[in-house]
């Protein structure tokens, strides 16, 4: 039974580690850091990672602790910060994707526009008059 509490403490303190990872993650996403967004989600890879190899006896896949309500309550914590940050990666990256087509659009614009009238100008002798 020691051998379970100890397994409990080291997996709440991996948990409240990854909840740690997440607020950064939140912070990253407002701030729109995607170098440290994508810091912070290898981090929590690592975590999980150490999470997996803690629960390595883990039964039919579900964990020793998943009855527990302290594991409960930081799961659930940690599951809802991971989706309002992955909503709001999706909402980010479809505002880039809307941008970088509209950049791309422009561009072509403009190239079809210098086609057309960008030769006529070079045979043009433009005076200014004061």
């Amino acid at each position: 039974m020691k051998h379970d509490t100890d397994t409990k403490g080291a997996l709440l303190a991996l948990l409240e580690r990854l909840r740690e990872l997440t607020e950064d993650e939140t912070e990253a996403i407002r701030d729109k850091d995607f170098v440290r967004v994508d810091t912070v989600q290898t981090e929590k890879a690592t975590v999980r990672d150490g999470i997996l190899k803690l629960e390595a006896p883990a039964l039919e896949g579900k964990s020793r602790f998943a009855d527990d309500p302290d594991v409960q309550e930081a799961v659930g914590r940690i599951m809802e910060m991971d989706q309002a940050n992955n909503a709001q990666l999706s909402r980010d990256m479809g505002s880039l994707k809307q941008a970088a087509e509209e950049q791309t659009r422009t561009g072509n614009t403009m190239r079809r526009v210098h086609g057309a009238y960008g030769q006529r100008q070079l045979s043009a002798n433009w005076q200014a008059v004061t």
